[in-house]
């Protein structure tokens, strides 16, 4: 789950996405990488790069994600930080 849905979903609507990326695809990945690490993204626990990267050193070590799978949660993590800081 992802809390401030809402209001990513606004934020990525007003931010210009890559070629191929829609809000819905960006909001189910989150969702994905969610269940994969059993947790509620916020504000708190997905607020930084480094807790972006932090995130991803858990999916990879896993294993249960592709490398495409991997850069698409890499990205959807992105927009999320970004929409926290302002940017």
């Amino acid at each position: 789950m992802i809390k401030y849905q809402a209001e990513f979903e606004g934020y990525l609507k007003e931010t210009k996405l890559k070629g191929n990326e829609s809000v819905d695809d960006i909001i189910k990945t989150l969702n994905s990488v969610s269940k994969h690490l059993g947790i509620n993204l916020s504000a708190k626990n997905l607020g930084a790069n480094e807790d972006m990267n932090d995130f991803m050193k858990e999916l990879t070590t896993a294993g249960k994600l592709h490398p495409k799978g991997l850069k698409q949660c890499k990205a959807a993590m992105q927009y999320y930080v970004n929409m926290v800081n302002g940017l």
